[in-house]
């Protein structure tokens, strides 16, 4: 079993405990309402929708959401909870879609999931899949190395690091944030595709 196929397992395993908090919603908050006003269409792909928690509040900003998630677990979730939002399941080196269809790409803490190999992959397809001038937010947790928690892969990154990469990538960045505070720090990316 590989890693991302463990990660699936460990997700859906996860969906399935009552009262199970996710440590990125506080993100969704501090971010969501930039990053529609910075669309030029209302058609985004949530990259790693889970249960559909950020779907539901890009959908409340009049956005046309699909949500994408490799556990099929967390969609039948977010398929009981967010109506008129078509869930997908799918991998994020490999995202199941046309070119150029969203008017942004909405990355909340998802993919640290990936190894640094894969992460090239996923941008590639998020480049792929995004509009020209489209908008991609992301956001990666800080440090050096793997960890894994919950028996989940996560890839940390240095803030140099991930900015090049996402440079190198096609996307120009204009906008950087740090969160989470010195136990779980973040580093949230907006970024159009050039």
């Amino acid at each position: 079993m590989d890693y991302v196929d463990r990660n699936r397992a460990s997700f859906d395993k996860l969906a399935n405990q009552a009262g199970m908090k996710w440590r990125h919603r506080e993100l969704t908050m501090q971010f969501i309402s930039g990053f529609q006003m910075l669309l030029g269409g209302n058609r985004v792909l949530d990259l790693g929708c889970g249960a559909g928690h950020d779907a539901l509040r890009l959908k409340r900003y009049d956005l046309h959401v699909q949500g994408l998630d490799i556990s099929e677990v967390m969609l039948e979730q977010a398929k009981q909870k967010v109506q008129d939002v078509e869930f997908i399941q799918g991998d994020f080196r490999h995202i199941p879609t046309g070119d150029e269809l969203y008017d942004g790409v909405w990355a909340n803490a998802s993919l640290i999931y990936l190894t640094k190999e894969d992460l090239h992959k996923a941008l590639d397809e998020v480049y792929r899949v995004l509009k020209p001038g489209g908008v991609f937010f992301s956001s990666y947790r800080l440090g050096e190395g793997e960890i894994v928690i919950d028996n989940i892969f996560n890839q940390l990154y240095g803030e140099q690091e991930i900015q090049n990469i996402l440079r190198s990538h096609g996307f120009r960045i204009f906008d950087r944030t740090n969160t989470g505070g010195q136990e779980e720090p973040y580093l949230s990316l907006y970024a159009v595709k050039q």
